[in-house]
């Protein structure tokens, strides 16, 4: 069974699939494609319903296109003398793919707990801070922040960690609809292009094409999901991508904030209820606003898949496109500190939706 068969795809959907791979990546795109075929031969199958939203099995090995698609580029760039990583760059990525190489075992194996793999990724995050200070979060302007960051450089090192490791759980849990995460770092990873460092730039705009070359057989079937591989992945590089500009840049922190709102407000709203409602913070639900979102809209006129993927592609754009579209129009500068009351509407924006939905459909089925 060719990966087009496996993921559903009509022959005409199958041809354009492969034909805008071709066009977006070129030949490390399509060569990254076949990589996942492969790779599916080792596992990575995921069951109908898993995140209560997709209905039928899927692949969710997506994350190796990514990463094959942007190790290929990078590689490439290197040989002919156009990219050549400083020492912080390269701690970065290798951080990255640290991450990917957790998220792939779960993907493959299943059998790392929650918590194991918490504790994985703070000793990744502190491993590359002790090795790379430079990576290490500085004073930000938020007075309660900065207290922190100057109260000594084991605690900044220590509280950098901890947010390190939280950005690719947020991603992960916010992984349940078609272009959700993959879109929000498409987003996140443009806006951030626009202030970066020359040197990171092209780890960043290889990660998004990278993204772009996934999300093309993600919406086309609505079954070839990140998996955890690619979700920890672009949230360790959004995650290092953000302190990264914070350090290097005269950015307003709260714009920062607002490219990945969603799947950081997603993460603390879940844990929140959860610990309110007695139960463990790390325990999967049903109840993320994209779950919701999706069971009001397949109770419609439109079909599962097409509801899946608007949920998706809508919660990307409000949450993350249009700071960023805002930025990139003039309208608002990137060091307007306006950014901060932008966040507080995405907050309440957030918690009026959840609240309106949840109340709307009572209470969805735990998840299996």
């Amino acid at each position: 069974m060719s990966f087009t068969d496996r993921l559903g795809l009509s022959l005409p959907r199958a041809i354009l699939a492969w034909g805008l791979v071709i066009l977006v990546g070129g030949a490390a795109g399509l060569v990254a494609m076949l990589l996942c075929n492969y790779m599916l031969s080792f596992g990575g199958v995921d069951s109908a319903n898993k995140h209560g939203i997709s209905k039928v099995s899927a692949t969710r090995l997506g994350g190796v296109a990514i990463v094959a698609y942007m190790l290929m580029h990078l590689g490439y760039q290197f040989q002919l003398g156009r990219y050549e990583p400083l020492a912080d760059e390269s701690f970065m990525m290798m951080t990255c793919l640290a991450f990917f190489g957790l998220g792939i075992f779960e993907d493959l194996q299943g059998n790392l707990s929650a918590r194991s793999r918490f504790v994985g990724m703070l000793l990744i995050g502190s491993v590359t801070l002790a090795l790379s200070p430079g990576l290490v979060l500085q004073p930000a302007g938020v007075f309660w922040l900065d207290i922190v960051l100057e109260s000594s450089p084991l605690v900044a090192l220590v509280f950098t960690a901890v947010c390190i490791a939280f950005m690719p759980n947020a991603f992960n849990t916010a992984d349940g609809a078609n272009g959700l995460v993959a879109g929000t770092a498409v987003f996140a990873l443009a806006g951030l292009m626009t202030v970066a460092a020359p040197t990171v730039v092209p780890f960043l705009s290889a990660a998004l094409v990278g993204c772009l070359v996934f999300l093309v057989f993600n919406l086309l079937s609505g079954r070839f999901f990140l998996g955890d591989g690619g979700a920890y992945f672009l949230g360790a590089l959004c995650g290092l991508g953000l302190v990264t500009v914070s350090n290097g840049n005269d950015v307003s922190v709260w714009w920062l904030v607002s490219l990945v709102f969603y799947p950081v407000a997603d993460l603390i709203w879940s844990m929140v209820r959860r610990v309110y409602a007695g139960q463990s913070p790390l325990k999967p639900d049903n109840q993320h606003l994209h779950n919701l979102l999706f069971a009001s809209l397949d109770s419609g006129d439109i079909s599962s898949k097409a509801a899946n993927t608007l949920t998706g592609i809508s919660i990307a754009l409000l949450f993350s496109g249009l700071p960023v579209a805002l930025a990139w129009s003039g309208l608002w500068a990137v060091t307007n500190e306006i950014w901060l009351l932008w966040v507080c509407v995405q907050s309440l924006g957030y918690v009026l939706s959840w609240k309106y939905l949840s109340d709307r459909l009572c209470a969805l089925p735990d998840l299996k």
